[in-house]
């Protein structure tokens, strides 16, 4: 039987259980693959999932749910890509999975944390209405570059768009604190009036939370319900990301994808409502990638029983790209060929997913900090019975191929004259006369991968001295 994999956002669960029965739940399964006749297999997935729910909202982290939890003993706590990265790829994304916040002021947030999503070329529209996006003006290579890029988060209580973009690198991932100062109120206030004249909020109305009650001010949802959700991550928690170089083109779907969904609930008479099963925080960053055919996409708002085939958790989707980017095939065009969002990718946009530059990397909550717990933790959900989704990212985030930029470049450089030797090896004298319905399919693959060995080398020639004149540490 396929592999079940389930998460929960249970925000505040203890707080919140008077006003409601079930809370935030960001995520389900990432994608279920069950055989089991139909009518059976669907009743017996709904009821198990309910099960699930039920269990897990009785227990604690010394219980069932420690075995899903990614622990500083179990896991290199943080990872980050190589300074000179920004300088080699002009576009990429990060699909990124942040774990439980603890505040020590107003209790703690769901066990299954938040999907959000960064985009390097990617710049908030400051003209527009709503949240919208814009392709950048220049491909930046500084990080603290105004239009080097912006976070993009899906909001539970948002109620005229489905997401917020958080513009530039610093303000969303660390709220613009810099490495070695401590989180105190004054640095919390001044990120969220920074996130109050950016505009992160601009013409955003909300559904009541029950974090702040009807007729809160935009300042006082900003500091419940924003801060370290929507922005300034690292004040609260920790970050997974698999990060994905991509092409102008692709950006653009990418761009186009979510612009629409936002204009869908700003200008049509539908209020966005979020819904664990339906549509939440992962749905929309997944769906925004399928929108590149990076992958495929996962049906939102279907009929209730369908949507349990079609949920998706912020952990498990960060472990899905990062397989993705990193073990996909590349070697057999003919499979390539036969999957959908592959072949799309290859034809449309001359590019495959797994490629140089898919790096992961993990950045922990801000360690001296007033505010936060700073125990480390990410929670990923599978079945009880097997931890397959724990152990592999446990086993990509202790691969040097995957998180470290030179052996990354050198690892696929290797792999693509790999490819290329063996079809040289294997090429006959009579294929070309022939008949094959893959003839125009394998030129275009083994053109694709002897441009992609020739973009490695020359990467790899001028790392050295971009490594060598790189500022700072990487963020």
């Amino acid at each position: 039987m396929g592999r079940a994999v389930l998460g929960f956002e249970q925000s505040d669960w203890r707080r919140r259980a008077s006003s409601q029965a079930v809370t935030t739940v960001v995520a389900g399964v990432s994608r279920v693959q069950v055989r089991l006749p139909k009518r059976a297999g669907r009743g017996i997935l709904a009821v198990a999932a309910a099960g699930l729910v039920l269990a897990l909202g009785g227990c604690g982290e010394d219980g069932v749910i420690s075995r899903f939890m990614l622990k500083p003993d179990r896991i290199i706590v943080e990872r980050r890509p190589d300074p000179a990265y920004d300088q080699l790829f002009p576009y990429y994304v990060e699909l990124c999975a942040t774990s439980q916040f603890r505040s020590k002021l107003k209790g703690e947030g769901g066990v299954a944390g938040h999907a959000v999503m960064y985009i390097k070329g990617a710049c908030k529209d400051e003209n527009a209405p709503f949240p919208q996006l814009r392709r950048c003006r220049v491909a930046a290579a500084e990080l603290d570059d105004p239009e080097h890029g912006a976070g993009v988060s899906v909001g539970r209580w948002f109620r005229n768009v489905n997401w917020v973009a958080v513009p530039g690198y610093e303000l969303f991932y660390e709220g613009n604190l810099k490495p070695g100062e401590p989180l105190t109120q004054a640095h919390f206030d001044a990120a969220v009036h920074d996130a109050i004249d950016k505009g992160v909020y601009k013409g955003v109305e909300f559904h009541v939370s029950p974090s702040v009650g009807a007729g809160a001010s935009l300042e006082e949802f900003i500091a419940h319900e924003g801060i370290g959700t929507d922005l300034a991550l690292r004040f609260a928690r920790s970050v997974f990301c698999a990060r994905l170089p991509v092409t102008r083109p692709m950006l653009d779907e990418i761009i186009a994808f979510l612009n629409d969904k936002n204009r869908e609930y700003a200008e049509g008479g539908a209020d966005y409502n979020w819904s664990v099963w339906a549509d939440n925080c992962a749905h929309t960053l997944r769906n925004a990638l399928a929108a590149a055919n990076i992958w495929s996409p996962l049906s939102v708002q279907a009929v209730k029983l369908r949507q349990i085939l079609n949920l998706a958790v912020p952990a498990n989707e960060f472990v899905n790209l990062a397989e993705l980017g990193t073990e996909g095939n590349i070697t057999d065009y003919r499979k390539i060929q036969r999957d959908g969002p592959e072949r799309d990718a290859l034809h449309e946009f001359h590019w495959l997913p797994t490629r140089h530059g898919a790096l992961l990397k993990t950045l922990p909550v801000h360690q001296q900090n007033d505010l936060y717990d700073t125990t480390f933790r990410l929670f990923t959900l599978q079945s009880p019975f097997r931890m397959g989704k724990t152990q592999h990212a446990i086993e990509l985030l202790s691969d040097d191929r995957f998180v470290d930029l030179n052996s990354n470049l050198h690892y696929f450089r290797d792999e693509y004259e790999k490819i290329l030797a063996s079809h040289d090896a294997q090429r006959e004298m009579l294929a070309s006369v022939r008949g094959t319905p893959y003839r125009r399919v394998e030129r275009m693959f083994y053109d694709y991968i002897a441009a992609q060995r020739a973009e490695v080398e020359s990467m790899l020639e001028r790392l050295p001295a971009l490594e060598e004149h790189a500022e700072g540490p990487s963020r």
